[in-house]
């Protein structure tokens, strides 16, 4: 009997005491654009498509037939670089083949590479970027794959893992075909991927480039000019002191397309527009619109804190705690910043706070007790929520001694319904 009592006391300890729990440090994000603010201020855009969004959280500013399927021109080229880069060092060096020259048709951008030449891989991706260079494309198309098929392939197989929905390339250029198609929205998930490489961030913002001499082509007079009229300070109509690059394209099905990039008060922006042509105030529409759009989002939107590590989220009062600890701050684990239009107070962003169930002593310093999601314009942020200071647990034998206490009132509650049930 005696070491029944014992073994059922030595229970009600162990599912009396506090388990202490711990979870790694992340923060997750999930977009939701239909509890984003709608604006009715959007300006109106003349190209076919487009789609504006920031890269980091992949909140969408503006978008118009996104999804649907057009023509590429040389924004192709972008996909280009980006196989190119992930296949190859900087330093290699491709050689010039006279098949990659002709299969470039008249009237289409080059720059005068010369069959024989061997070009390192860096000053190529220069050549294919700046001078929008189609026979540059089919030379890097054919050191990567070996002809320019084998590496359309290759393309379209990376575009897939990026999750481009709609695209299907028969080129390493944009030379137009009719088989040769993307969305205005898969062009945006390539540029954001190779924004991840400081080579084609450093090369998409250069105004202009000379190929070095070789040994078949000794004059250094193989310099051109960036394209992009954003990034040009003489296009007065066109240049954005913002704007960070990225590609632009043309071909007569495809209209004017224009990939480009910007930076400003800590918003960072990739834009897409497909299908321009020349508005009615006689301006280029893939820079007119491009620009409308950015200067629409600069100011309507902000990065503003949503919460500080700092401060207190709630307070809660610990069991089995000492007087002096019992009273404990709970806050996030990280500060949490975002992109939310310039009308939203953040003290008015909703919150939702789960704690974890039974939290008593002891409690370390920062533990994590429970999260907290943030509702922020379709930006759902979720954090852990931790202690900010450590909470003691009642000393040792007056715990001990409360607990043993309760369960001899609890077994002797039992043992005289126990007698009573055996009388009857």
């Amino acid at each position: 009997m005696k070491k029944k009592l014992l073994t059922s006391i030595l229970l009600i300890i162990i599912l009396l005491a506090p388990i202490s729990a711990f979870a790694d440090s992340e923060t997750t994000l999930k977009y939701n654009k239909d509890e984003q603010k709608v604006f009715d201020t959007v300006p109106k855009i003349g190209c076919k498509a487009a789609y504006v969004a920031e890269p980091s959280t992949g909140k969408i500013i503006y978008e118009k037939n996104a999804h649907e399927k057009l023509y590429p021109a040389s924004t192709t080229k972008i996909l280009t670089a980006l196989v190119v880069m992930e296949k190859c060092q900087l330093t290699d060096k491709a050689k010039v083949s006279k098949k990659a020259i002709s299969l470039v048709p008249e009237g289409y951008s080059n720059a005068n590479l010369v069959a024989g030449e061997e070009i390192d891989i860096k000053t190529l991706l220069y050549a294919l970027l700046i001078p929008s260079a189609n026979e540059a494309a089919n030379v890097l198309a054919e050191h990567v794959s070996g002809n320019v098929e084998a590496f359309a392939e290759l393309c379209n197989n990376r575009a897939k893992e990026l999750g481009c929905e709609n695209l299907h390339f028969v080129n390493p250029n944009g030379i137009h075909n009719d088989d040769h198609y993307c969305t205005a929205y898969d062009l945006y998930l390539i540029a954001k991927e190779c924004q991840k490489h400081e080579i084609f961030n450093e090369i998409v913002k250069t105004t202009s480039f000379t190929i070095p001499a070789t040994s078949l082509y000794t004059k250094s007079d193989r310099t051109f000019k960036n394209t992009n009229y954003m990034i040009l300070p003489n296009y007065k109509s066109y240049y954005y002191e913002y704007c960070t690059g990225i590609k632009t394209g043309t071909t007569t099905p495809a209209g004017e397309c224009l990939v480009a990039s910007s930076s400003h008060d800590n918003i960072d922006l990739i834009s897409v527009v497909l299908g321009g042509g020349t508005n009615s105030k006689g301006l280029s529409e893939r820079f007119y619109d491009t620009k409308q759009l950015y200067d629409f989002t600069y100011k309507n939107y902000a990065l503003k804190e949503i919460v500080n590590k700092e401060q207190t989220i709630t307070n809660i009062k610990v069991k089995h705690a000492t007087q002096e600890t019992e009273s404990l701050d709970i806050k996030t684990e990280n500060t949490i910043s975002t992109i939310i239009p310039n009308d939203i107070d953040v003290k008015n962003i909703r919150q939702e706070i789960i704690l974890d169930k039974d939290i008593s002593a002891p409690i370390e310093q920062n533990q994590v007790l429970g999260k907290v999601t943030f509702y922020a314009d379709g930006l759902n942020y979720t954090t852990n929520l931790i202690a900010s200071h450590s909470v003691e647990k009642l000393p040792y034998w007056l715990y001990n001694t409360i607990v043993i206490v309760v369960a001899l009132i609890i077994l002797m509650i039992l043992k005289r319904k126990l007698k009573r049930s055996r009388r009857r």
